[in-house]
């Protein structure tokens, strides 16, 4: 384990540099001008603007800028974000705990409908399978936006059941203002779950230990938490892993269209303003909760499943 753990970390630290150069080069090489959101339509000042240049490091070549940016990042100092002219990491801090919520809310959500759909359709042949196939179905085919965009106008236009915008202060009025964000975002990731639990709880239902015990009168409800769901935890448990960081890309979509000031609203204006910082420092949040979910979902799959050796080559 000790040794899995140090190779993964050294795994880490490897992608985490590669991802910080390619996302720094992109940003680097994207067209536009960040001053362009300082200066407005103003005929800018010569001065003026090699002045800020130099103060935001503008003026230095990429391997500098890299290097400069890197080691202040690696000392908790992501920058000055050019657009609004303050910290990134007081930005991040503004902006996380919007975006800790929803994804939290969204992967109980995803937990919650995907498992119970799993469960009605590996148990239940017939009308409610077909159903639950297709309802993931099309839940995995609609595109985020357009769920956003329907549950927006059904339940908080037409309806005005939900808040249309905000993320609502305290713990109810947060709840009660991110259901619509958190369920948009969730669609996608609870039909995945219900058709990989669907297959992997009916393939389990099948198996002869199983059947044995059903044969030798054990409770069906105790055969299916013992042997069902246990055994088929470890592949929907990767589904839930593996979508957290896809959660992180498609809260921009959700944020912007609910109004909340998160970190993908935050990323969405530092991409439109061409702010590095910013950009640079998100994107690389994104691929560290990326690669650590990944780590984390190996782990426990070992954890849950004994026949799971964690390190082991394939």
């Amino acid at each position: 384990m000790l040794r899995y753990l140090g190779k993964q970390a050294a795994t880490l630290v490897i992608l985490l540099f590669v991802a910080s150069v390619l996302i720094f080069a992109l940003v680097y090489l994207a067209p536009g001008d960040p001053l362009s959101s300082l200066l407005g339509n103003r005929t800018p000042d010569p001065q003026r603007v090699a002045q800020l240049r130099a103060q935001y490091h503008l003026d230095q070549p990429f391997l500098e800028r890299y290097w400069l940016w890197l080691g202040n990042a690696l000392q908790g100092d992501f920058g000055t974000s050019v657009s609004a002219q303050t910290g990134v990491s007081g930005l991040l801090r503004s902006a996380a705990p919007v975006t800790l919520w929803l994804i939290v809310y969204s992967q109980l959500l995803v937990i919650i409908i995907g498992t119970t759909a799993a469960a009605v359709a590996a148990h239940f042949k017939g009308v409610p399978d077909a159903i639950v196939a297709l309802g993931t179905t099309v839940g995995a085919t609609i595109p985020t936006f357009v769920t956003a965009v329907l549950l927006s106008t059904l339940f908080t236009v037409h309806f005005r059941i939900f808040p249309a915008t905000g993320a609502g202060s305290g713990f109810i009025d947060r709840l009660w203002h991110l259901t619509l964000p958190a369920i948009a975002l969730a669609i996608v990731s609870s039909a995945m779950l219900a058709r990989i639990g669907r297959a992997a709880m009916r393939e389990e239902m099948e198996s002869p230990h199983t059947l044995t015990e059903t044969a030798r009168g054990v409770p069906y409800g105790r055969v299916f938490r013992r042997h069902v769901l246990r055994n088929a935890a470890p592949p929907m448990l990767a589904v839930v892993g593996l979508q957290i960081p896809a959660m992180i890309a498609g809260s921009v979509i959700v944020e912007q269209a609910f109004g909340l000031s998160g970190l993908g609203s935050l990323l969405l204006n530092g991409a439109n303003a061409h702010d590095y910082p910013v950009v640079q420092t998100i994107a690389l949040l994104i691929v560290l909760v990326t690669v650590i979910t990944a780590v984390v979902v190996d782990i426990l799959q070992g954890m849950l499943d004994p026949r799971v050796k964690i390190g082991a080559r394939s």
